[in-house]
């Protein structure tokens, strides 16, 4: 069975409590966190109908990611947050094995601490959605 295109959707299409939660954190949060928000959202509208929910564990749509990687780059300071890590790890003046146990275990606590916010963040937003339906 062959799918219709599916219907491109604009910030004015969105529900009036998304647009919102992006006008809150153009008010409230760092430069470049509602640009983000507002990138990340129109990503999960055109995503969640045809996948459902995003599970940062499963590491099967590189496109996704490099659409996240992106927003992050371009927003939120990502490209110069990695610069100084690198600058640090340089300074340091540890051997290859240092340096890599050091990379590993500093990627295990990211990683560990991404999930849980990310969970945190659906979790709340499901919340969010089932306490304001009509």
């Amino acid at each position: 069975m062959r799918r219709g295109r599916s219907r491109v959707v604009t910030v004015a299409d969105w529900h009036p409590t998304l647009r919102q939660l992006v006008r809150a954190a153009e008010l409230e949060c760092p430069r470049g966190h509602a640009e983000a928000l507002l990138e990340l959202t129109a990503l999960a509208l055109h995503k969640v109908p045809a996948r459902g929910i995003f599970d940062p564990s499963v590491h099967e749509e590189p496109e996704l990611f490099a659409a996240i990687e992106s927003v992050a780059k371009t927003h939120l300071e990502l490209a110069g947050a990695r610069t100084e890590w690198r600058s640090a790890v340089d300074a340091a003046g540890l051997t290859f094995e240092r340096r890599d146990e050091l990379e590993r275990a500093a990627l295990r606590v990211q990683s560990v601490s991404d999930t849980a916010y990310f969970y945190a963040g659906l979790a709340f937003g499901l919340a969010f959605v089932f306490t304001c339906r009509p």
